[in-house]
């Protein structure tokens, strides 16, 4: 499922492309569409030019041609924390394939965080050298968000992205029992790359003011890979959903529910909730508030009816599209499921509020 990284959640993108407002990310409208990466599985590995060792061996220069795992990190990085204690599990596992941690943060304050990680951050740290790591190895394989892991075998690299991706314990697995193909981590990687490169091109066009050829772009990569779908579909559905053409985006969230998307409820729920969050959206448009119904819906599915969470935001999108007695009769279901659980008071409160505003 959805992992969690220190990045511009794609939603945000989208929206601060379009001009709308977002939380957490900043973008310029105008922002020019980044290079292809130069850095891919299959590559030598670049250098490590570092400051310091803060613990565990010091990397040498002749162990570039190694067996190896490079990781970028910072101690301001949530999702780099909820890593750290996986990545050293992972050593433990794997004790022939050194693990390097990477952060360009300075000395005074990497010390004394890994310090008290202790145990749990039990491989080699190091400081980045005036970010020259970071450009050789992040900026040239067009990672943007941390925490980022490259796993290097025998010089070549041989996986790059998110530590707690399950692929990324497969290939260690796999170099350890010796039974890693580079050849065949390449042809993915590729499709990765493609699938990255067709993703910057829909968001360059977007912020560009270029909302339909966005669409074009993303559609074209779909006839060329319909795998595609699975990863991009749903940045396709957001610029639909959030340049207004209703009709396209009613008939995309169909598509979605019922085909790469019907088997992940979680994902789902996250869509619906987007739409009508009350922390963040006092009153849904119609649309939206349609929109949640449908994936709502589609997430209660299959959940086979059993997530409460699902069920309180199906009971919300249902309000907000006019059914009040179906919001009250799926509040209750919600909070019958939820039992003592942490949500049912506010869950308990929502009821509250339907039920009164159905005797209006």
């Amino acid at each position: 499922m959805n992992i969690l990284r220190f990045t511009i959640p794609l939603a945000a993108c989208v929206a601060l492309a379009l001009g709308i407002r977002a939380q957490d990310a900043e973008a310029k409208k105008d922002a020019p569409a980044k290079p292809k990466s130069s850095l891919a599985v299959g590559d030598s590995a670049p250098p490590l030019t570092l400051a310091k060792t803060v613990k565990g061996k010091e990397p040498k220069a002749e162990d570039r041609a190694k067996t190896y795992v490079v990781e970028f990190w910072a101690t301001w990085c949530p999702p780099c924390r909820t890593s750290i204690p996986h990545l050293t599990e992972l050593q433990k596992k794997h004790p022939k394939i050194p693990f390097i941690g990477v952060t360009d943060e300075e000395e005074k304050d990497v010390e004394p965080f890994v310090k008290d990680m202790g145990a749990k951050m039990d491989y080699t740290v190091v400081i980045d050298k005036d970010r020259a790591t970071n450009a050789a190895w992040m900026q040239a394989a067009g990672e943007e968000g941390i925490p980022a892991a490259f796993v290097v075998v025998e010089g070549k690299v041989a996986f790059i992205g998110h530590p707690m991706n399950p692929e990324f314990e497969q290939t260690l697995t796999q170099v350890s029992a010796g039974k890693f193909d580079l050849a065949a981590a390449v042809k993915k990687g590729a499709v990765k790359a493609r699938l990255k490169q067709a993703q910057v091109e829909a968001i360059s066009l977007i912020r560009s003011g270029k909302a339909d050829e966005a669409v074009k772009a993303l559609d074209k990569a779909f006839e060329i890979d319909p795998d595609a779908e699975k990863t991009l579909g749903a940045l396709k559905f957001q610029i639909l959903v959030f340049t207004k053409k209703e009709p396209e985006a009613l008939a995309y969230a169909g598509k979605m529910t019922t085909g790469f998307m019907k088997d992940e409820p979680e994902q789902l729920n996250r869509f619906a909730w987007n739409f009508i969050d009350p922390a963040r959206v006092k009153n849904p448009t119609p649309f939206h508030a349609k929109v949640a119904v449908i994936l709502a819906e589609a997430a209660d599915k299959a959940a086979s009816g059993k997530d409460a969470n699902i069920l309180d935001t199906l009971a919300l999108a249902r309000f907000h599209s006019g059914d009040k007695a179906g919001a009250v009769k799926t509040q209750e279901q919600a909070i019958k499921l939820a039992g003592d659980g942490p949500k049912t008071a506010e869950m308990r409160k929502r009821l509250e509020e339907f039920r009164k505003a159905g005797n209006e």
